[in-house]
C-alpha cells in the first residue's frame, strides 16, 4: 500500500463501509467474475487480496471454493468475520497481512482476485506481480479491476456529495479529487459524517492517494512478469472494450510459468 494510504480504513470508515456500498451490485460483479473463471479449469482454492469486509468471497464461498480472504485492515476483518459466521460460512479464511508484503507458507493458488481497485493502492504494483507469482501455479488466473488512463484524463474526478440511510442514521460522504499525472495519481480526500435525530455523532477524514494505469504499459508489464493478458474489459459492459466514460476496466491474466524477457 502506498506510504501515504496507511492510516486510511480507520475504525469510523471501516464501520460505514458496508452502509456506503450497500447498493453496490457485488451478484453481478461476482456473476461477472464466475463467467471469467472460464479460462481456468478445476479450481479449488482463490486468494482474495484486499478483501475488505468480504462481500465478493462471502457471494463466491457459494461455488464452493476454499478462499483465503485477506486484508491489513483489522476493522474490516472485524466486520467479516462477524457476516461469515452469521451466515455459518466455512470455507473463507480470514488473514490480516498487508498485501504487498505477504508471507503465506506452502501455498498456492488456482485464482487470485483483487477487486475494486485494490490494485490503485498498491505502492509498487509491478513488483507486486513479480513477488505475487510464488503463489501461483502455472495456468492460475489473476483477476483485477483498475482505474485506466484514457477515462481518468477525460472524465477527471468531481466533486460530490452523497447521503446513506439505515434505520435512524444518516451518513454523509463527501467527496473531492484531483488528479497528479506526473505519478498518475488520483487524490480523492473523503469526509463522513454520521448524524443520529439529526446530531452529528462521528466525524472521519481520509486522504486516498489512488494510482491510475496506462493499458499499454500495464499489458507489457504482465507480459514481462510472465503472464498472458486474456482479457482487459469494460468494467460495467460484459464484452465491451474500456470506454473513456468510465474509469474502471477489468484485467483477466493467465500465469505461464515463467518470465518472459
Amino acid at each position: 500500500m502506498n506510504q501515504e494510504n496507511r492510516s486510511i480504513f480507520r475504525e469510523d470508515y471501516s464501520k460505514s463501509y458496508d452502509l456506503i456500498y450497500k447498493k453496490k451490485n457485488y451478484n453481478d460483479e461476482c456473476k461477472r467474475i464466475i463467467n471469467f473463471l472460464k479460462y481456468k479449469k478445476n479450481i479449488s482454492n482463490i486468494l482474495d487480496l484486499g478483501c475488505g469486509t468480504c462481500n465478493h468471497s462471502i457471494i463466491l464461498s457459494k461455488y464452493g471454493f476454499n478462499i483465503d480472504a485477506i486484508d491489513r485492515s483489522e476493522k474490516m476483518l472485524e466486520i467479516a468475520k462477524k457476516k461469515i459466521s452469521k451466515k455459518k460460512i466455512n470455507n473463507i479464511k480470514l488473514i490480516q497481512a498487508d498485501i504487498e508484503n505477504l508471507a503465506l507458507k506452502n501455498v498456492q493458488y488456482d485464482v487470485i482476485l483483487l477487486l475494486f481497485n485494490v490494485l490503485g493502492y498498491l505502492e509498487k504494483p509491478y513488483l507486486f506481480f513479480s513477488n505475487l507469482k510464488k503463489y501461483l501455479k502455472r495456468g492460475s488466473i489473476v483477476i483485477f479491476d483498475f482505474w485506466h488512463e484514457d477515462a481518468v484524463i477525460q472524465n477527471g474526478p468531481k466533486k460530490t456529495k452523497k447521503n446513506f440511510e439505515e434505520a435512524k442514521v444518516t451518513l454523509t460522504k463527501l467527496s473531492e479529487g484531483k488528479i497528479i499525472q506526473k505519478n498518475k495519481t488520483i487524490i480523492i480526500n473523503i469526509q463522513t459524517y454520521e448524524k443520529k435525530e439529526n446530531q452529528v455523532v462521528t466525524k472521519n477524514k481520509e486522504e486516498h492517494h489512488i494510482k491510475y494505469y496506462n493499458i499499454k504499459t500495464l499489458t507489457l508489464n504482465l507480459i514481462n512478469e510472465g503472464f498472458k493478458v486474456l482479457k482487459i474489459e469494460d468494467f460495467e459492459n460484459d464484452g465491451c472494450l474500456p470506454s473513456k466514460e468510465n474509469w474502471s476496466a477489468y484485467c483477466v491474466s493467465k500465469y505461464l510459468g515463467s518470465n518472459i524477457k
